[in-house]
């Protein structure tokens, strides 16, 4: 019987250890979306742009998104190498994951020459920028602020959730199933006279 046994490829208590792993790394996963993004650090990012081409005209506005920086610290937006008044920023608040306004405009205005914008985030907010080229100019943009670099996992918290949901039932599924089984092997061994020595 015991050689009978090893011949199952996996019973239900090895199924039962296998589900409590893909809980305990479910659950983790889903930790990890919610604790990653508040570990804010400087950060410095660099575009070429624009990053919308020029297609049939010698103008382009091309979008740019700063996650949720850290309340009371600074954000320098910087352009250089670009044709002086060919450039029109506008900078503002907005949402999680979004690009449209959710506030006042931080500022708007023509570049003249190359040039730094600074301002002070009062909380924890994300900003949006709208960059508009003409004339096909191109132009380097520098962002210095403090953000965290893991602010996209956010975006699967979802995810997290619906995999600890699962290994959850999964877990209690063949824990339930595990105790059953050994119910009954033990009484198949009671039954044939192998039962406990």
């Amino acid at each position: 019987m015991e050689e009978e046994e090893r011949l199952v490829p996996l019973n239900p208590v090895r199924w039962k250890y296998l589900s409590a792993m893909f809980l305990v790394l479910s659950l983790a996963f889903l930790s990890s979306t919610f604790i990653l993004p508040t570990l804010k650090v400087p950060q410095t990012v660099t575009y070429n742009g624009p990053v919308v081409p020029y297609y049939t005209g010698d103008t382009s506005l091309s979008g740019y998104y700063i996650p949720p920086v850290a309340a009371g610290s600074k954000v320098v937006i910087s352009f250089y190498n670009f044709i002086p008044g060919s450039i029109d920023i506008a900078i503002f608040p907005t949402q999680l994951g979004d690009l449209s306004p959710s506030g006042p405009t931080i500022y708007a205005g023509n570049l003249l020459l190359n040039a730094s914008y600074k301002f002070t985030s009062t909380t924890s907010q994300p900003y949006g920028m709208y960059v508009g080229s003409h004339n096909n100019t191109l132009y380097i943009l520098k962002i210095t602020a403090t953000f965290s670099p893991y602010f996209w996992v956010t975006t699967y918290s979802s995810l997290g959730v619906i995999a600890s949901f699962a290994s959850g039932v999964l877990f209690y599924y063949y824990n339930f199933t595990a105790r059953r089984w050994r119910l009954e092997q033990q009484a198949i061994r009671e039954a044939t006279g192998q039962g406990t020595n």
